[in-house]
């Protein structure tokens, strides 16, 4: 149940991390951590690995173990290659319809460009995976890892647990020091895969060994909780890009450089492509975290939610008064499209009247727009909960909840086809958001109707998945079934070759 949820979770994620330049990407895990929903993709299928093919090895043997993992590996292989000429179709008609953003060359945003400009080459490289643009490097990462299965199960017959860690660990330790880099581009050979394969086993195995139960569940422990969140607070100066990058910090603070200084003196350490040790040592907590925070055998996902009751009377007069002072910065662009009257004359009031009055303008460099977002933002949640009434808060909590968990598990018992979905949605609704503007109101009907999408994906590939029509027929069908006697013409039609 955990895994089905925590891999929907990611899911979702991911769609907003690969939608071109959607806002709401400023707010997933991966701006305030080091790792992000890819590690939570490649650890969940590493424990749905372990149980999807452990009994495969464990009942059948080594061989059969190992063609079941080659099946697998052949589905994500069509896979990858499927998706990447889909998408390519998709950029290729806006450009040739010019549906998009006039300028906007698509097939170079992903980038595709060789597709259509080099075809031979960039074909065999699709099929050879020696070409592996951005954006489409997840799953040829993770159809390696799977090849590494009966290799790691090998390791496990021969030495038990400490010599397939050893495997794993050796084969992460070769990508730090870039010993197993693969060719991304037959033209550029020096230009390796974004996702090294052999760093990124050490996450896809961690949930491995977990789910194979060669190595032990951590304990619950209030001192290991206190460490996991102690590792996830110190990692956001390091991480989130607002503050390195000095966005967020006073001008001039000495602090901001000796963050930048940490954070350059380590990259080794966070580096996506290798997955550095921080990132590893980051999801780790991260994940323990999450394992807590659901409980026992995930019972928090069953049961209904406690949450804070209605906010006092100063809660709600802070957050009203956060709401009026920061609403002309958080909601620059709505204000721009929906109400020009409004924007000229707040534009004026801060400007010329202001500086007229104070001296100076109340206009806020745009690098840090987003804080007044940030804090329009929770005074809103903290006047909705409350507008909410009891009523409301108690279904959000009982019935809300109940509903919320099913959906986004049955999405994450579907990832292949929700994945491959996703990117091709992300695609389509980058574009829609370049023609129709980036508002809130444009990108949150995007956002929720490629979750819905989603939704949807997983629900229709459940269906087929479970082969309805061979389920056995209702009585009433049976006996409308079964066929009449034979006669002479029907013995006639039946030996005619028409279908």
């Amino acid at each position: 149940m955990r895994l089905d949820f925590f891999r929907g979770l990611a899911m979702f994620i991911i769609l907003l991390a690969h939608t071109p330049f959607d806002p709401w990407t400023l707010w997933i895990p991966a701006r305030f951590g080091f790792s992000d929903a890819t590690e939570i993709f490649v650890f969940c299928s590493g424990m749905a690995s372990s149980l999807a093919f452990g009994a495969a090895y464990r009942d059948h043997g080594w061989p059969m173990g190992t063609a079941r993992i080659g099946f697998r590996v052949w589905q994500v292989y069509w896979a990858h290659v499927g998706l990447l000429l889909v998408v390519a179709l998709l950029l290729w008609t806006l450009d040739a319809q010019g549906w998009g953003e006039a300028g906007t060359r698509y097939i170079a945003r992903v980038p595709i460009v060789p597709l259509f400009e080099d075809t031979g080459p960039a074909l065999a490289g699709l099929f050879t995976l020696t070409w592996v643009p951005n954006y489409f490097d997840i799953l040829p990462m993770y159809l390696v890892i799977l090849a590494l299965v009966p290799a790691v199960m090998a390791a496990h017959r021969a030495g038990g647990t400490p010599a397939a860690a050893a495997l794993v660990g050796g084969l992460w330790l070769a990508a730090q020091f870039g010993l197993t880099d693969l060719p991304s581009r037959p033209w550029a050979p020096e230009i390796p895969w974004f996702f090294n394969p052999f760093g990124w086993a050490l996450v896809f195995f961690s949930g491995f060994f977990l789910g194979m139960r060669w190595i032990p569940v951590p304990p619950r422990s209030r001192a290991l909780l206190v460490l996991a969140l102690a590792v996830v607070l110190i990692s956001i100066p390091f991480a989130w890009f607002r503050i390195h990058d000095g966005q967020w910090l006073p001008q001039g603070w000495l602090l901001h450089d000796w963050i930048a200084a940490v954070r350059a003196a380590t990259e080794p350490l966070w580096r996506k492509t290798e997955m550095g040790l921080f990132r590893w040592l980051h999801f780790l907590a991260l994940a323990y975290l999450a394992w807590m925070i659901v409980g026992p055998r995930g019972h928090r996902l069953v049961e209904p939610l406690r949450l804070p009751g209605r906010p006092s009377g100063r809660w709600l007069a802070a957050a009203a008064t956060v709401l009026v002072v920061t609403l002309p910065w958080a909601w620059v662009a709505d204000i721009q499209a929906y109400a020009p009257a409004l924007d000229a004359w707040l534009s004026e009031l801060m400007g010329p009247r202001a500086e007229a009055a104070l001296g100076f303008d109340l206009f806020i460099p745009g690098e840090r727009l987003n804080m007044t977002s940030f804090a329009a933002f929770l005074a809103l949640v903290v006047l909705g909960w409350a507008a909410l009434g009891p009523g409301g808060r108690a279904w959000i909590e009982t019935t809300g909840w109940a509903r919320f968990v099913p959906v986004v598990r049955k999405v994450g018992t579907q990832s292949l086809a929700v994945f491959l979905v996703s990117m091709v949605l992300a695609q389509a609704i980058g574009a829609a958001l370049d023609v129709a503007g980036r508002d809130g109101i444009t990108v949150a009907l995007g956002n929720l109707t490629g979750f819905g999408s989603l939704i949807l994906t997983a629900y229709v590939t459940g269906f087929f998945k479970s082969q309805p029509w061979r389920r056995p027929a209702p009585a009433s069908a049976s006996a409308s079934a079964r066929p009449a006697p034979a006669t002479a013409s029907s013995r006639a039609a039946a030996a005619s070759p028409a279908e």
